[in-house]
């Protein structure tokens, strides 16, 4: 009977992280949608709700969604944008017991011959303490300064 009742018991933990799991997922999924649909759009109220503490950080947001909007068709044609999100773990930089998730896009600059632009990255971060409907890092942007000549 204890035997029993421990696998009953292990088999509704397994189920119950599994579904949690999924949940964080779909959560996510979710936010990276409402994103870049905020950028498609243009629309800074919408993009700032999106990002965690974007009150302190209005330049930063503001420049990266003029940015993204100005290239969103270039940047979405070569990248599906809403299709295969991809979500990988990570840890913090400066403390690697926290664990965070995040969605990276890398774009490569194809008329560029000699290879001299290096590709744009976009990482949108998710720490699931301060929600996975926002975006941890305001910072989503890496090697854009140029990207576009």
């Amino acid at each position: 009977m204890k035997l029993t009742t421990l696998y009953l018991v292990l088999f509704l933990f397994c189920i119950s992280c599994v579904s949690q799991d999924q949940k964080d997922k779909e959560q996510i999924k979710e936010t990276v949608f409402k994103y870049w649909e905020s950028v498609k759009d243009n629309d800074l109220q919408s993009y700032n709700s999106l990002i965690y503490d974007s009150e302190n950080y209005p330049g930063v947001t503001a420049s990266e969604l003029f940015f993204l909007n100005k290239h969103y068709n270039e940047i979405n044609s070569k990248k599906d944008l809403l299709k295969n999100i991809k979500i990988k773990d990570t840890t913090d930089i400066f403390i690697p017991s926290v664990k965070m998730k995040y969605v990276q896009y890398i774009i490569v600059k194809e008329n560029d011959p000699d290879n001299l632009k290096k590709d744009l990255i976009i990482t949108l971060m998710f720490y699931k303490p301060s929600g996975l409907n926002k975006i941890y890092n305001p910072v989503v942007l890496e090697n854009h300064i140029g990207w576009d000549k």
